[in-house]
């Protein structure tokens, strides 16, 4: 048995370029193409090379068998003389559907039928079934295969390019919050008499305890900066928002253990931002024209109050109401230290107990002691843009890991947040690579390469041979 390997590209093999299977049943120039989720079978029969007794006709089938099924495609039927002319004469073929054996023209059979995926890797064969009209000699039945073909598309290996990442030296971190300490009309101390006032500051207090609690956190500075709404004058705002300042300060000394000098307090006389902020996620009446008087840098903070209440005087009984109450607040940053992890055992612990301790480096230390595309290798990667989502580098691994593990939505997610480095761009090649999206995956990769990026090299070589891939046949 000869097999030949033909590429899907069109050709055609001439009779003398293969002797086997097909031979037996005078098939010459078989060709299978697929396209558009169909397969197409070419073939040319031989009638003349039939030689059958004139009572017989044979019934040629071809069929696509794969490991479980069959796909039957139309028959061509040769008869000798005899039946030839009975089957003409009964009405029951014409000279298009029976051809006549040892005689006529090569027969230019073609068909094509859709082809699912569990059909992509099969046999070609052509069923043989010889029978007499007068139904005197026996039936014959044979099955011969033909072909072999495989279109399954080829998966890519790939390589995904990790990048350490460049944490600074010391490890700082930051909490930040918003106290909303109501006070009354003009006044600057605390008023005790709004329950609500005391949970407000015990959220400054239970922030600073959690970092106080955590035995690696060292805390740096304390940061408060009180707000006043835009209302009334102007200094009346700058002594209300400082001295409102000083009040919440003074309390949140009192009940902690940190000494005066780790404390800063700042202070915004009127909480124009905070208004602005407001107006663009409410439609309300004048919002366009409110926005843009905000944005007016020619309005002095003297008078921007008294002139902004007269030109929207019925918005500003609305604010005033709604909305000013707040405006008033207290923001706070509590700035501390996380001491480093350099033991891979205790990286792998504070992951478990205490993630937000570690840095973007230690989670990258401890993730290349792990065997990669295990739940535990991708559970550091997830974690690491869980806990760094701005970060570009923390998303780039995390895109890599979702890809390693074939979690492809994931990684596009992560993509769309990973900057526009080399590195990048080589990960959303691999990306559109594995989506077989060769357009877009070639300048990406490009790019790559362009960059020094080995893996990009590699990966162009695959991309290339994938974009001409049209299958394999081998002719039995």
């Amino acid at each position: 048995m000869n097999k030949i390997l033909i590429s899907l590209a069109g050709t055609l093999l001439s009779a003398a370029a293969f002797a086997g299977n097909a031979d037996r049943l005078h098939i010459s120039n078989i060709d299978v193409n697929k396209g558009n989720e169909q397969i197409t079978v070419n073939m040319n029969v031989n009638p003349k090379d039939y030689r059958i007794k004139g009572n017989e006709i044979v019934e040629l089938t071809p069929a696509i068998v794969s490991d479980s099924d069959t796909l039957r495609l139309p028959s061509v039927r040769i008869a000798g003389r005899e039946a030839w002319f009975t089957e003409l004469r009964d009405g029951h073929a014409t000279p298009a559907t029976i051809f006549r054996a040892g005689k006529g023209e090569t027969i230019n059979y073609s068909a094509t039928t859709p082809l699912p995926e569990a059909f992509e890797h099969s046999t070609l064969i052509v069923l043989s079934d010889t029978a007499s009209l007068c139904n005197c000699n026996p039936p014959k039945e044979g099955m011969v295969p033909i072909a072999e073909f495989d279109f399954r598309v080829r998966k890519p290996s790939l390589a995904f390019h990790y990048v350490a990442p460049k944490d600074s030296a010391e490890k700082i971190f930051n909490l930040s919050g918003k106290a909303k300490v109501i006070f009354k009309v003009n006044r600057t101390e605390i008023d005790w008499s709004y329950s609500r006032n005391y949970a407000e500051l015990d959220s400054i207090l239970r922030t600073i305890q959690a970092i106080k609690d955590n035995p690696d956190a060292s805390v740096e500075a304390i940061y408060l900066a009180g707000y006043a709404s835009p209302e009334g004058s102007y200094s009346n705002n700058v002594r209300l928002a400082k001295g409102r300042t000083e009040a919440v300060k003074d309390y949140v000394v009192s009940q902690s253990t940190f000494p005066a000098s780790i404390y800063h307090t700042g202070f915004v006389p009127e909480d124009w931002a905070g208004l602005r902020e407001w107006l663009v996620d409410n439609n309300i009446d004048g919002r366009e024209q409110m926005i843009e008087f905000i944005d007016d840098p020619t309005i002095g903070d003297a008078e921007r109050n008294d002139v902004f209440s007269r030109k929207f005087p019925e918005q500003y009984k609305f604010l005033l109401k709604n909305v000013y109450p707040e405006l008033r607040h207290t923001d706070y940053r509590i700035t501390y230290k996380i001491r480093g992890y350099h033991n891979i055992d205790e990286i792998r612990e504070v992951l478990r107990t205490n993630p937000g301790n570690l840095s973007l480096n230690e989670l990258f230390l401890l993730a290349n002691s792990i065997q990669p595309g295990t739940e535990e290798y991708d559970n550091v990667f997830e974690t690491a843009a869980a806990l760094f989502p701005e970060n570009d580098t923390a998303n780039l691994n995390a895109a890599n890991s979702a890809m390693n593990r074939g979690d492809l939505s994931k990684a596009r997610f992560y993509l769309d947040r990973a900057g526009s480095t080399p590195e990048a761009d080589y990960a959303r090649g691999i990306l559109a690579l594995m989506q077989e999206d060769y357009e877009s995956a070639e300048p990406l990769l490009q790019r790559g390469a362009a960059a020094g990026i080995e893996e990009a090299g590699k990966a162009l070589e695959q991309l290339s041979r994938f974009k001409n891939f049209k299958g394999e046949v081998v002719i039995l």
